[in-house]
């Protein structure tokens, strides 16, 4: 008969929870029931299988047979004279058959440890050698521990996160730990049978212990503002700590030589990354430094079978294309790609991060659901750049604004995993200007970073969100601005970085300024205001500009990211058409537009009209109108009004405005808007106008 059980005690979090879960799991397939299935709904664990409730607390409490957890290597696993062996000696002295495979393992050990003349734990040099023949003296029982908790590379070993450093967090040795919680359990205490039910289906238990815990459980270590004291002891259920070191095993570790990889071998851990201080509410870059990696914990939502669970953790990998995701940061854009196992439907994110002082908790960051997100796809362009922006960032003489920046970009690229909506390819883009920026203003930042590559139109149509901002930016971008953000030339089909020619005019202040900064610098070297590309902008646009209602932070910030993008000859560049309205540009904008063009129409060339961005600019918008109805009026094109007067803030903000670049039908709407329709000289005639 087939039961299926609920085990509110296995939880996808705190750490110890899940890994909890995975030894159920392991242990009831393994030992009773090799038809056993399980899987994750409403953030616990299932468990179906030929066991009840009250079989499945019979099974651990009187048939179960621990995994043999030992680690002669290290200093206070119960091997030398110093070390706590109230657990080993309880174990040795036991007669029950369920521990017969750990009394072998421990007596394997001790004859090791002989052997070897040891009196505490080896040193640096004869470690290796002496994992060696641990491994190759005990029984295959205990090699599962042994792989989960050390690997044996070719320059000597590495410690998986999980386990600590070889199953053991600072002066804590696991497999120590663990066989005085056996003997408390399972040879003291007749099985810990109400701790048991506590531990599988989260009924209360008011007996817990104070004993260690490890990283594993962060809230139960106890410490400082841990309870309604100054201090408290760790509250645990031993049968919590006992059930996830088993299943920590459920992990395997092995050496690989990555492909991309120049390095002799790389643990590969599965789900294990390097950690990316960001995308959490305490993020910051130091916790890259201190952390000891971070892991992603797969849950999946199908009734899988033991052994398909061991080959999705053998095979525990994330791809970004065709290399492996070595970033917290990678693996948000590998789930976002797909490029993760299939079948598993979330993570849970976890970071062994410093915290409380110098002890290393399992820290968790947050849940992410595993669905194609395609715009991630965008980030492949940008894989080579990002990886030398995270290496550049992280230098020791980094500069710290660009330190700051890196962290944003990073930041833009989880939300954009997860979400993945225009804003978000957006708010990246933003990001990646930002770093351009800095660069900018920051010689050391350039000989560590290179410009943003050349960026496909792909990127302009999934950041459109529809708004004026971007359209606006984007026009400015499309029109040629980049000369004036920064020392940047093109060389074939790359960016790279130049030397200052005057045109870099752009500064940390606000956007008006920028822009009129833009404008005289273009009329200085005998141009005109508006820049020109295949984009315009919408005169309702550019009215929202001149009246403040728009936020002009966020288009300075995205023209920093589009001026990466290469612009095709299509008009609008992928652009969706600003929705229909009707204002029109504002007449002094109008005015001074008209007489800055170089053919207001196709039979009138004018001259560059000067004074009129100066004049704004300083707030006079009187002389600059009276400025552009001179030159109009000489081409013979009457305007229908006299000088205009606004207020200074308006009159800079038409200085800047004039640098958008807008279509031939806009200015064939303000000649017909404010310009006569007869001439100069049917006015001296006496000819009124209609």
């Amino acid at each position: 008969m087939t039961h299926e059980l609920v085990l509110d005690g296995c939880r996808r979090q705190p750490l110890a929870d899940y890994l909890k879960a995975l030894g159920v799991f392991r242990l009831v397939a393994e030992q009773l029931d090799p038809g056993a299935r399980a899987w994750w709904s409403g953030g616990v664990l299932r468990l179906r299988s030929s066991l009840d409730r009250d079989a499945l607390l019979d099974f651990f409490a009187a048939r179960y047979a621990p995994t043999p957890i030992v680690a002669p290597w290290n200093g206070g696993s119960g091997f030398y004279p110093k070390d706590n062996q109230d657990g080993i000696q309880a174990i040795e002295q036991s007669s029950s058959e369920r521990f017969a495979p750990y009394r072998g393992a421990i007596a394997a050990c001790r004859e090791l440890v002989a052997r070897a003349g040891l009196t505490q734990r080896p040193d640096a040099d004869r470690k290796p050698a002496f994992l060696e023949q641990v491994r190759a003296s005990v029984a295959d029982d205990a090699l599962p521990w042994i792989d989960a908790a050390v690997a044996l590379e070719e320059d000597g070993p590495a410690y998986p996160p999980l386990l600590g450093t070889g199953g053991n967090d600072g002066r804590l040795d696991f497999s120590n730990n663990q066989m005085q919680r056996l003997a408390e359990l399972l040879i003291d205490g007749g099985g810990g049978r109400p701790l048991l039910n506590a531990s599988l289906f989260a009924v209360p238990e008011p007996r817990l212990v104070d004993v260690a815990i490890g990283q594993f459980h962060p809230a139960s270590a106890g410490g400082a503002n841990a309870g309604t004291g100054f201090d408290r002891g760790s509250l645990v259920n031993p049968w919590d700590y006992v059930l996830a070191l088993e299943g920590a095993m459920v992990f395997a570790v092995a050496v690989t030589r990555r492909v991309e990889s120049s390095a002799p071998g790389e643990i590969s851990f599965p789900f294990t990354v390097r950690a990316s201080g960001v995308g959490y509410g305490s993020a910051a870059r130091s916790d890259e430094a201190d952390a000891r990696h971070e892991m992603w914990l797969p849950l999946w939502s199908r009734p899988a079978s033991y052994d398909e669970l061991r080959a999705l953790f053998g095979e525990g990998r994330a791809k970004i294309g065709a290399r492996a995701a070595r970033t917290g940061v990678d693996f948000a854009r590998a789930i976002a790609s797909l490029g993760v196992d299939r079948g598993i439907d979330e993570f849970s994110r976890v970071g062994f991060l410093v915290r409380n002082g110098l002890a290393y908790f399992a820290t968790p960051l947050g849940d992410w659901s595993v669905a194609r997100v395609p715009t991630s796809d965008l980030l492949a362009q940008l894989d080579e750049w990002l990886v030398r922006l995270g290496r550049a960032a992280s230098g020791k003489n980094a500069p710290s604004a660009l330190r700051r920046a890196a962290t944003r970009v990073d930041d833009a690229i989880l939300a954009l995993c997860r979400r993945g909506e225009p804003r978000q390819v957006g708010d990246l883009l933003i990001a990646l200007g930002g770093v351009e920026a800095v660069c900018a203003r920051s010689p050391g930042a350039r000989e560590a970073v290179r410009p943003l590559p050349a960026l496909g139109p792909r990127w302009l149509a999934a950041a459109d969100d529809g708004s004026a901002e971007l359209r606006l930016a984007a026009a400015l971008a499309a029109g040629g601005l980049r000369p004036y953000l920064g020392p940047v030339t093109r060389r074939g089909s790359v960016h790279v970085w130049g030397t200052s020619d005057g045109d870099q005019v752009w500064a940390d202040r606000p956007l008006v300024d920028n822009l009129i900064a833009v404008a005289r610098r273009r009329e200085s070297a005998g141009g005109r205001p508006a820049l020109a590309g295949t984009i315009v902008a919408a005169p309702a646009d550019v009215a929202a500009f001149f009246d403040g209602e728009l936020d002009d932070e966020r288009i300075d910030a995205l023209a920093w990211g589009l001026c990466s993008i290469v612009y095709g000859g299509a008009p609008g560049g992928g652009l969706a058409p600003a929705p229909d309205d009707d204002r029109k540009l504002p007449a002094v904008l109008a005015l001074c537009r008209l007489a800055l063009e170089r053919n207001p129409e196709p039979r009138i060339r004018l001259p560059l009209t000067r004074g009129i961005v100066g004049r704004l600019a300083s707030g006079d918008s009187i002389t600059a109108t009276r400025l552009a109805i001179r030159r109009l009026r000489g081409a013979g094109l009457v305007p229908r009004s006299g000088p205009i007067e606004v207020p200074r803030v308006l009159a800079r903000r038409c200085a800047a405005a004039l640098v958008f670049p807008i279509g031939r039908s806009v200015i064939a709407g303000a000649l017909h808007q404010f310009i006569r329709t007869t001439s100069l000289k049917d006015l001296d005639h006496g000819t009124h106008a209609p």
